[in-house]
């Protein structure tokens, strides 16, 4: 018998954890230092796919250092396999091709226009995560109302401030 078929009344739902709270900050804390990775990224792309290389040849450097780098930090994760390894490489197989594909184009954009007008655009991509995430990670993440208008608020103040 459970407390709110005696009662009439639900129980409290628990807290999250101090666990659960500090992933949380973490993850939000790598969110904003990944934008402004990429952020700046785009501004120092647009000078190099201007002045110094094809755009090919900069997703070429860019996902050739970017590989050096994943692989000299994950090193220490490489010995413990996943149940599932062969299907988990095939979706980060997919995700890499997704991935460079970004990349290359945000590249051959960016020695086509101007920073200030692509970078709106490229910041579009929340929208894309949402509706992909909530078509494909249906039994793994809820995406509510709050999340669609929060990314749409996003998207609004990053192109407002980017066109202004």
């Amino acid at each position: 018998m459970t407390a709110e078929s005696t009662s009439g009344v639900r129980p409290p739902a628990a807290a999250p954890s101090i666990d659960a709270r500090r992933l949380t900050l973490e993850g939000v804390a790598f969110a904003m230092i990944a934008a402004l990775s990429y952020g700046s990224s785009q501004v120092i792309a647009r000078h190099a796919v201007t002045d110094l290389a094809p755009p090919l040849v900069g997703s070429f450097i860019a996902l050739f250092w970017g590989t050096l780098g994943f692989a000299a930090i994950s090193t220490r994760n490489l010995g413990a396999r996943a149940p599932s390894w062969r299907r988990g490489a095939l979706y980060f197989i997919g995700a890499g091709v997704f991935s460079s594909m970004g990349v290359t184009l945000m590249f051959t954009a960016l020695s086509r226009g101007e920073v200030v007008i692509l970078s709106p655009i490229l910041a579009t991509n929340p929208l894309f995560t949402l509706l992909f995430a909530a078509v494909f990670l249906r039994g793994v993440e809820r995406i509510t109302r709050r999340h669609a208008l929060g990314t749409a608020l996003v998207v609004v103040g990053v192109a407002v401030l980017s066109l202004a």
